[in-house]
């Protein structure tokens, strides 16, 4: 009973000495490296267990272990942890940490540090590691780690980039070799690589043991460099350091790796090199051969058509599937997106001005047929599909600035004769004289006038009567309607002489006759000199203004539709004469709508004036003058509502004049438009 009393006291003490030799540390560590001590979970004497040790450095499991793992074999052997008595009950495999400091000198560095040293993360990795090993701040010369005390995203000089960022490189690129160090280029990309955060990629709960069959230290873990190392945090995730990643991979540019590939895969390569390490990694001439949609190629999805798309042929529409072909499509990063595009080159050379009729070469849609053509083929090489005079029909011709379509051609056989001479005689001999050109253009405007001196009669007659403005609905209606009639029969007249002149036997009557009704017209000077027949006049103005609206109306409408109100008349020829013409028949378009207004508004409380008026008697006396409400003579009525519709009368003189003007531009403009064109020629003088 004593002997086991003493050998349980024993055994008790013993591991009770045990445990007190052991030491428990735990470990500190920040991000920059300051404060990191070795935190073993035991300790026997300056002999820690290997599963203790800080996990290998990625840049070392990277590469040839070789070297590393001798030197921690070499500072590891088997010690005794446990004694009874004088005897050992438990061996443990125990690494030196003094041998580790000494083992791990600068010369074994040394030979890591080419490959560790390309990323400045992984390099501060194996900073940190030595100097909780070794206690030493540098790794192989003093001061060659100043630089990773304290590191920030600054550090990265180039950035960072997503692992996946491989992905959109060609095959042929990810398969190559570095033209340096023919390093395959998934080795660089891995030796380059960092995660967000640092992570174990094996047992994290025993990084190291000693293996009696191989009599050797293995690792079974490595911990990833982490991007925390430069103090700050980034979305989860693998990437690469961009500077490590160009210093230590480039293409020979004699022979570069996607060259044999065709086109679509060098452009995928080089917009990959130079989205990821700049231009400086790439021949002078890089883009030259691009194929991307910035340019040479158009994505099918923006593909557009002119307007008159609808007349084009076939087989200019097909030429879309022809010429469909693979390219670049540049992202915001700067790499290659796969898109299915058009060849400009392709479709370009066959395709022309004359490739296409109808509404291609009519107006409007000539001229964004034009534009069309020119924005997409203009700067493709040795083409010339535009005609040389394609800048005039780029822009509306002096015929199309003419808001009506019909015209006073003659018809092309009207002249034809075996002798151009003789043939030109006849037709003049068939032409109506100047005398009775002159003569005709003189009616549109003597009917003004003859209707003024007609009324000379009617004024001396009604002077007699002792009333100016006595009201006969029937003569003024009649007379105005007269010299309506008389200014259409002249009109009609006109037209008749020049259905007359061969080759003109179609030119359309209406049309023609509605036309000449927007001729200015002095018709408020005869108003002004001759009160009494001003109630006719303005009828027949009236009348007048109405036909003529049809022309002034089209123009009016005609430039709001295509613009010429906002600048679409600039670098036009004869843009001057037609900008007046435009603005004639706005300028008389507004008077007359202001007028309808103002009447409309004006004849609203008027009418109510009128209906209490009908609703009030009136007395009257037998005499001579009668008092209204007793109040107001006759007489004096009457002289009130002759002033009342004088000062009506001058003002609708004033519209008048102001339509007189807005004619004489319209006018003016249509003249200077169509004087070197047989349009307005042939109005006056059709042969």
């Amino acid at each position: 009973m004593k002997i086991s009393s003493v050998c349980l006291v024993l055994l008790t003490a013993e591991v009770y000495g045990v445990a007190a030799r052991e030491a428990h540390y735990t470990a500190t560590v920040t991000p920059n490296g300051e404060g990191y001590t070795l935190a073993p979970q035991n300790s026997y004497g300056g002999w820690v267990n290997p599963e203790d040790l800080t996990p290998m450095p990625q840049c070392i499991a990277q590469q040839d272990q070789s070297t590393w793992l001798s030197t921690m074999t070499k500072c590891t052997s088997k010690r005794c942890t446990r004694h009874f008595a004088f005897i050992c009950t438990h061996y443990q495999w125990l690494t030196q940490l003094s041998c580790l400091s000494i083992g791990f000198s600068s010369n074994v560095i040394e030979g890591y540090l080419p490959y560790c040293g390309r990323s400045v993360l992984a390099k501060a990795q194996l900073y940190l590691w030595i100097r909780k090993i070794t206690g030493r701040t540098w790794l192989v010369d003093v001061g060659d780690a100043n630089e990773l005390q304290n590191l920030s995203p600054a550090s990265l000089t180039k950035g960072y980039a997503a692992v996946d960022v491989i992905y959109k490189a060609p095959i042929c690129l990810t398969g190559s070799v570095s033209a340096l160090s023919m390093e395959p280029f998934q080795h660089v990309v891995a030796s380059c690589s960092f995660t967000s955060t640092a992570q174990h990629t094996g047992n994290a709960a025993r990084p190291w043991e000693y293996s009696e069959s191989l009599r050797s230290m293995i690792a079974l873990d490595f911990e990833t460099v982490g991007y925390n190392l430069a103090g700050r945090s980034i979305r989860y995730g693998d990437y690469f350091d961009k500077e490590c990643f160009c210093g230590a991979f480039a293409i020979d540019p004699e022979k570069e790796p996607c060259l044999v590939l065709g086109q679509l895969g060098l452009t995928k390569e080089r917009l990959w090199i130079n989205a990821t390490c700049g231009a400086m990694s790439l021949p002078d001439n890089w883009t030259d051969t691009l194929k991307t949609t910035e340019f040479a190629y158009i994505p099918t999805e923006d593909w557009h058509w002119p307007m008159c798309v609808a007349d084009m042929p076939k087989q200019v529409i097909e030429l879309t599937d022809h010429c469909a072909t693979d390219a670049c499509e540049v992202d915001s990063s700067g790499y290659c997106k796969v898109k299915r595009a058009v060849d400009k080159a392709c479709f370009c050379r066959n395709i022309s001005y004359d490739s296409c009729g109808g509404s291609c070469q009519i107006f409007e849609t000539r001229i964004d047929y034009i534009k069309w053509l020119h924005d997409l083929c203009g700067n493709v090489q040795d083409w010339h599909g535009l005609p040389d005079n394609w800048r005039q029909l780029a822009a509306p011709t002096p015929l199309e600035l003419i808001p009506w379509r019909w015209t006073l051609k003659p018809s092309s056989d009207s002249n034809i004769t075996n002798d151009t001479r003789l043939g030109s005689a006849r037709a003049t001999e068939k032409c109506a004289s100047n005398e009775w050109k002159l003569g005709s253009f003189a009616l549109v405007n003597i009917a003004t006038f003859l209707a003024a001196f007609l009324s000379q009669r009617t004024f001396i007659h009604q002077i007699a009567r002792g009333f100016l403005w006595h009201p006969r609905p029937r003569c003024w209606f009649f007379k105005g309607t007269l010299i309506a009639a008389l200014q259409l029969v002249a009109n009609r007249f006109n037209v008749f002489l020049v259905q007359t002149t061969p080759g003109y036997e179609d030119v359309p009557v209406i049309e023609l006759m509605l036309l000449w009704c927007s001729m200015p017209r002095l018709a408020w000077l005869p108003i002004l000199l001759n009160f009494p027949a001003a109630a006719s006049f303005l009828f027949a103005e009236m009348i007048l203004q109405c036909l003529s609206s049809y022309c002034m109306v089209m123009t009016a409408s005609y430039g709001l539709e295509h613009g010429f109100y906002r600048g679409g008349m600039e670098r036009v020829e004869r843009g001057g004469p037609a900008k007046i013409m435009y603005a004639g028949a706005l300028i008389w378009a507004i008077i007359i709508i202001s007028l309808v207004l103002f009447k409309l508004v004006w004849a609203t409380p008027r009418m109510d004036k009128s209906r209490g008026s009908e609703e009030t008697p009136l007395t009257s006396s037998e005499g001579e003058d009668y008092a209204v409400y007793g109040t107001f003579s006759v007489k004096g009525h009457n002289n009130w509502v002759s002033q009342k519709l004088s000062v009506e009368l001058y003002a609708t003189v004033k519209i008048i004049l102001l339509l007189w003007i807005a004619q004489w531009l319209f006018w003016a403009g249509f003249i200077g438009l169509s004087s070197e064109e047989y349009v307005f020629m042939h109005i006056l003088s059709p042969c």
